[in-house]
């Protein structure tokens, strides 16, 4: 199957490089929401778009109240295997070389905001899907590519989703990094706020544990690790203030293992008479067993695929896994690809898709092998 797979990708490779063009050309930032479009009606524009480029492809697909696109292929089981990606993307930074909002192909390269976080890495997830469709392979259960259109900024639409619609058996999100990743950390947002007359109080405590600190988590009192995921990390710090209080959030990216209980503990030893420190939102870390079916499945796949150790890691990013249950990120970013998705000139090589679409077009079916 791995050489089937690996000449049928190279055969839709240029469909697929079309359509990646043609999806990246949409600016799909959020926008005002509107009584039907609650993210906006650029996104949905776009995953109006990408619906019809997935029926194109001989795909059922859904609209779903403008805030999730489904495309479906197999039998009519309840059960359900899922790719579920993002086509939002976060706003335009810095100085770009290209229009970011016109898929430009340079030596190899394509340049775009989105090719890379989302649209590429879910499109690529959307013809693995037709490779083992061309391949009259004879699917055991029903396939999924889920489009979203809000995980930038807040993944309101799986929330919403799925509080009326069944969550898959298993599946990924390629919104990450290779090899697969059975871990997330959690996300705490905290801010220390005081009443305006009391901000000498905040600059007090920027002056003595934000300010020229070379580790917040140290200077904060959270410092704490663990083997798996290495140190909890305090960033993101912001000042912020309304009619009434000032004051400076931060985000905190923890480690499983370290309670929320624990690091407010902690944060609170710092308060002072007027300055209080309050938990503003928070998602749990995602954790799956290394030796779960669908862990060691994908270890499988890319090892296939790439013939090289596949052994699972740990994140600090957060992904759709964080609201999607069961599904773990997988790629789409090799080893020593980072710092790409929210920079100027966002990239994907095209070696990289073809690359990427074998390894998903493998890893779906190496997950229905055993059903």
């Amino acid at each position: 199957m791995k050489d089937k797979i690996i000449a049928k990708v190279a055969e839709n490779l240029p469909s697929l490089i079309t359509d990646i063009k043609t999806i990246c050309n949409y600016d799909s930032r959020r926008d005002t929401a509107t009584e039907d479009c609650p993210f906006g009606t650029r996104v949905v524009d776009c995953l109006n778009k990408a619906l019809e480029l997935a029926s194109a492809l001989g795909f059922e697909v859904e609209n779903v109240e403008n805030q999730v696109g489904i495309v479906s292929y197999g039998p009519d089981t309840e059960d359900y295997i899922a790719c579920v990606g993002h086509l939002d993307v976060v706003d335009i930074n810095g100085t770009w070389k290209t229009d970011p909002f016109h898929t430009t192909e340079i030596d190899g390269y394509l340049y775009a905001r989105g090719v890379l976080d989302n649209k590429g890495p879910i499109f690529s997830c959307l013809y693995a899907l037709k490779t083992l469709k061309d391949l009259n392979y004879e699917f055991p259960i029903k396939v999924k590519i889920i489009f979203g259109t809000n995980e930038e900024t807040g993944m309101e639409d799986m929330k919403w989703y799925f509080k009326d619609h069944k969550y898959p058996l298993m599946g990924w999100t390629p919104d990450c990094k290779y090899p697969v990743v059975y871990a997330e950390r959690g996300r705490a947002e905290f801010a220390y706020t005081t009443e305006k007359e009391h901000i000498d109080e905040l600059f007090t405590f920027m002056n003595q544990f934000i300010l020229n600190q070379s580790d917040l988590s140290i200077s904060l009192g959270v410092d704490y690790s663990n083997e798996e995921f290495g140190k909890n990390q305090v960033r993101k710090v912001e000042l912020m203030h309304d009619e009434d209080q000032v004051g400076v959030s931060l985000v905190s990216s923890y480690p499983a293992g370290y309670s929320l209980e624990e690091m407010e503990t902690a944060l609170k030893k710092l308060e002072s008479e007027h300055l209080k420190v309050k938990l503003l939102n928070n998602i749990d870390p995602v954790y799956f067993p290394k030796d779960t079916y669908l862990v060691k499945s994908l270890e499988k796949a890319y090892e296939t695929i790439m013939d090289e150790d596949g052994s699972a890691v740990t994140t600090t990013g957060g992904t759709y896994a964080k609201v999607v249950k069961n599904i773990v990120p997988f790629g789409p970013s090799f080893k020593g690809q980072k710092g790409i998705g929210h920079l100027p000139n966002e990239w994907m090589r095209i070696c990289d898709i073809e690359k990427n679409t074998q390894i998903y077009a493998y890893a779906l079916y190496e997950l229905m092998q055993g059903l």
